[in-house]
């Protein structure tokens, strides 16, 4: 903690507003002294004090320092994902929580900060769903990002509630960069392909899929196949579609295309049947950033850095570390 400041007498009984502000962060930062005890040496209200020290910190007189005395771990696990699987950047994050709200809510923090510093003018930034994603929402700050346009990439699912999350997820983020919002109104997955069809040919939703090709950086959740999952907890799948991805292997899910723990894309009955961006789609974004954590999401993960689903990573330190241990094991 420094400070800043001379303290000077400039003739009896004459300090300043300044002069006394400096000895009330000499006293609290220096002595150790209370705000009650400062308030008694200098002759001055407890409430003053405070305002003083506030004011102190505010006009940069103290000068806070946070210096971590052990190797930062969650910088040193980022270097290493990002060497292993060839991303771009990856940001860890530490938690002090299993609690998977928590970590949740941790791992949307940190992809609320990156795209408040990384979102570009003008740039169109595709967006799909995850609780995550939602998370995130939340931790966004207001700035002004001129010529910005968010695309849905993905339907809503989840009946009417997940529509209107994923669509209020869309609307959040160019609400709080001041861009464009352009809704994809449909369904992750149709009914059936014939219904599927009828409303990707249908002149709204088309145009919405024909943006995807103009995406500069995509953000997506990564999902897993898990009865908990946000996308099996839907209700949108069928239970021979569900067991049929469970004896191919898929261990994650990206706007509902599935893959295996090596990355390889899995075919599915209800691929007819999704509006949503396609993993040959999304490999042509110049940017894929991918939110998650928690224990559930260790293997989602590792198969989507394995099959270079995404070249963003943005995840927690226990993750982080689960999936560099369990690359090793598994080769």
């Amino acid at each position: 903690m420094d400070w800043i400041g001379t303290g000077r007498i400039r003739g009896k009984m004459s300090f300043s507003e300044n002069d006394l502000m400096v000895e009330t962060a000499r006293l609290y930062y220096y002595e150790g002294l209370t705000q009650d005890r400062i308030g008694e040496v200098l002759g001055i209200s407890r409430q003053k004090v405070w305002r003083l020290l506030s004011r102190a910190r505010e006009e940069g007189i103290v000068q806070v320092r946070i210096v971590n005395p052990r190797i930062p771990s969650p910088l040193k696990l980022a270097e290493v994902l990002q060497e292993r699987f060839a991303l771009r950047e990856a940001v860890v994050v530490p938690v002090f929580s299993e609690e998977e709200t928590v970590v949740r809510k941790r791992v949307g923090q940190a992809a609320a900060s990156y795209l408040f510093s990384h979102l570009e003018t003008h740039a169109t930034l595709g967006v799909s769903y995850g609780k995550t994603l939602f998370e995130m929402a939340s931790f966004l700050a207001p700035k002004n990002v001129p010529g910005l346009r968010v695309v849905q990439v993905m339907g809503g699912y989840g009946r009417v509630k997940g529509e209107a999350m994923a669509i209020e997820l869309a609307r959040r983020i160019a609400s709080s960069f001041g861009g464009e919002v352009v809704y994809l109104l449909a369904p992750a997955f149709a009914r059936d392909a014939a219904t599927r069809e009828a409303l990707v040919s249908e002149g709204g939703v088309e145009e919405v899929i024909s943006m995807w090709e103009e995406l500069d950086i995509a953000l997506v959740g990564i999902g897993g196949v898990t009865p908990s999952s946000t996308l099996l907890d839907t209700g949108d799948f069928h239970q021979e579609e569900v067991t049929d991805l469970h004896q191919k292997r898929a261990v994650g899910n990206i706007c509902g295309n599935f893959y295996t723990l090596t990355g390889e894309p899995v075919s599915s009955g209800a691929d007819s049947r999704r509006i949503a961006i396609s993993l040959e789609e999304l490999r042509k974004v110049p940017q894929v950033l991918g939110a998650a954590g928690g224990r559930e999401k260790v293997q989602p993960v590792l198969g989507a850095l394995r099959g270079k689903l995404v070249d963003i990573l943005i995840t927690d330190e226990q993750t982080a570390e689960n999936v560099l241990s369990a690359d090793r094991e598994k080769g």
